[in-house]
């Protein structure tokens, strides 16, 4: 039983241990979380937008975002903010965001 305790007991202590990444954190915490929080909450985007374009992939997304993080004035950014625009540009560049006119 101890053996169990331990582990678990540090995992919960730890910060970050078990906090993932979600829409509302800021582009900064994008930046520092490890890449696997990056890559699933990534999946997640991919998997809700693939229907809308085949490109928006897990791995576009976090190139992407990688991105729009690493400009000087996003970093208090939300990362909903950084998909609203991949999703945005990407549509633009398929001309797929050209509405009924």
């Amino acid at each position: 039983m101890r053996r169990l305790f331990v582990p678990l007991l540090a995992a919960l202590l730890l910060p970050g241990a078990a906090q993932a990444l979600s829409m509302t954190d800021t582009l900064e915490a994008w930046r520092q979380s490890s890449a696997m929080d990056r890559l699933q909450l990534a999946t997640r985007f991919g998997k809700s937008f693939v229907s809308v374009n085949e490109s928006f992939t897990a791995g576009y997304f976090v190139k992407c975002i990688d991105e729009v993080a690493g400009y000087s004035n996003a970093q208090k950014a939300r990362i909903e903010d950084a998909v609203r625009e991949c999703v945005a540009s990407q549509l633009r560049m398929t001309g797929q965001g050209q509405g009924d006119e």
